[in-house]
């Protein structure tokens, strides 16, 4: 979620640790930052349920600006290829200069870009949160995202998980099915405010479950502003996104991995963030998702260390497996410096930042399964005052999740890479590794990577051709001595899908671009590369 919020919530959830410093979840953990508040809301017209053409982007050469509409910032971008056409692609951010996220669709391999306005519940509602997937099966696309409204007084409330289909491959968008409800407002005595959702469908044409999609999400429960408990739930469809299955919670419980517990029954593993979903070429559905309730990865009381967990489901989602752990974290409350917002920053930045990543599937070997993320494991942590040299890491399993190999880095290089994004290629079965990286000097700006290979041997590819300035900032500026136009936020993941011409996509936001507005400032766009 994108929203300035959850202000009594993040006092409440200092004890749960629970991302206090941005261990796992995107809001609160990480605190209220004044991510998603639209800077524009009036509907352009002719829309329909808030979707509308804006412009078309054109390819820039090696790197493409895909933001034509307006000078207002965009972030968090996922990107999906279709599988039975490499050259079709829809990528997604949240935009600020609307009410909702922004979709950019290509037919013609990034050459061009056809971009909008995402359709929404209904004109109250902000969305945030973007992730789209290709349904190949249906001739479908279909969005995910969250839809939320707001009271006089900012309380967030509502808060949905929505898909929006397409039946023109992404140039149109109808109005949006709600998979997921919310319920109340910040403080109301009972709130369920979903949160961090993820859409992934089933396109092996061998697989039982073709064309099966799923999404899954985060239900933050509290009680009059008071945390409770945090699990992951699931749903699917089978039909191109017209009717969906009765959300099911699927973090399951585990009395050995989830220790610690704020209102649950014991063991239950509840507190839980960032799922991601992949499917195997047998059908074998995986998802993976930070929890920060293992205990014996606490340095000390209260630390909360996160640890990474997975479930599976064999036949379809139906039923999951117990979670098993993945890999633990070093991304506790005194592993990295705090921003302005209470939020887990960089050394010398104030952009918030988090270890999450993704989970991925090899396309041709069941049960193979690659997970990145980063920390701060070979950096000052666990001190007053740590300082950050945060490192992408994988992890491999050729057992559908039962053991792991111990994580390795990606990259070798000294200075911050974070905001990884994995995807295999299907062609020569090579992974891919998408992240931010400063260099070995660490200096203000950062560079976004491709690493591909296989772990313990990747062979990197600088993908954006100038720096971002996030220290220079337009949007988002922290206003603090040293650092005032340092931005606090830049989203919570960036994107990387292959084609099955093995060709790479990628995805990031990008802070290159001179502000008109004041000299010496940038503006945050989303840029596409292909290799």
């Amino acid at each position: 979620m994108k929203k300035a919020r959850f202000a009594v919530l993040l006092t409440a959830l200092a004890g749960v640790g629970l991302f206090l410093a941005a261990s796992v979840r995107a809001e609160p953990p990480g605190g209220d930052g004044p991510e998603k508040v639209p800077f524009v809301r009036s509907v352009a017209p002719g829309a329909v349920y808030n979707w509308a053409f804006e412009c078309t982007a054109f390819s820039g050469g090696l790197n493409t600006n895909l933001d034509c509409d307006d000078p207002y910032p965009n972030n968090e971008p996922n990107i999906v290829v279709d599988r039975s056409n490499p050259r079709h692609m829809i990528s997604s951010s949240n935009d600020y200069g609307s009410c909702c996220d922004q979709y950019y669709t290509s037919f013609n391999g990034g050459a061009s870009w056809s971009t909008g306005n995402m359709s929404i519940e209904d004109p109250s509602r902000t969305g945030s949160d973007p992730v789209t997937a290709i349904d190949v099966k249906h001739h479908v696309a279909l969005h995910s995202s969250l839809n939320y409204n707001f009271k006089d007084d900012g309380e967030a409330c509502d808060g949905d998980v929505v898909v929006s289909p397409s039946p023109d491959g992404g140039l149109t968008w109808k109005k949006p099915v709600v998979v997921g409800f919310g319920k109340g407002c910040d403080l109301d005595p009972t709130q369920v405010f979903n949160d961090k959702e993820w859409i992934a469908t089933d396109n092996n044409p061998h697989s039982r479950f073709y064309g099966r999609t799923y999404v899954t999400w985060t239900a933050f429960l509290s009680h009059s502003g008071e945390f409770v408990e945090s699990p992951i739930m699931e749903t699917h469809s089978d039909d191109g996104g017209k009717h969906w299955s009765d959300p099911q919670e699927i973090s399951g419980s585990s009395r050995e991995l989830c220790t610690y517990q704020t209102a649950g029954r014991q063991g239950e593993c509840d507190e839980d963030q960032a799922s991601v979903i992949t499917t195997s070429p047998d059908g074998t559905v995986y998802v993976a998702f930070m929890n920060s309730q293992n205990e014996s990865l606490y340095e000390s009381p209260a630390e909360f260390d996160d640890q990474y967990m997975i479930v599976s489901s064999k036949n379809g989602g139906e039923d999951w497996s117990k979670p098993s752990f993945v890999a633990g974290m070093e991304d506790g409350a005194n592993d990295y410096p705090i921003n302005v917002d209470g939020r887990q920053t960089l050394t010398g930045y104030q952009v918030r930042v988090w270890g999450a990543g993704n989970v991925v599937a090899s396309p041709t070997q069941d049960g193979k399964l690659y997970l990145v993320f980063s920390d701060n494991r070979n950096g000052v942590h666990d001190s007053d005052n740590p300082v950050t040299n945060s490192d992408v890491f994988i992890v491999t399993t050729f057992d559908g999740g039962k053991h792991w190999t111990s994580p390795s880095k990606v990259d070798t290089g000294h200075g911050d890479q974070w905001f990884p994004w994995a995807d295999v290629n299907p062609v020569n079965g090579k992974v891919g590794v998408l992240y931010h990286d400063r260099g070995n000097a660490n200096g203000p700006t950062y560079k976004t990577a491709l690493a591909e290979g296989h772990p313990g041997s990747f062979v990197k590819t600088v993908m954006s051709t100038q720096p971002s300035d996030p220290t220079n900032s337009e949007y988002f500026q922290a206003g603090i001595p040293g650092c005032e136009f340092c931005a606090v936020f830049h989203g919570d993941y960036i994107g990387l899908a292959y084609g099955s011409d093995g060709h790479a996509n990628a995805t990031w936001t990008d802070m290159r671009d001179p502000s008109p507005f004041t000299p010496g400032l940038f503006l945050q766009f989303i840029y596409y590369a292909r290799k």
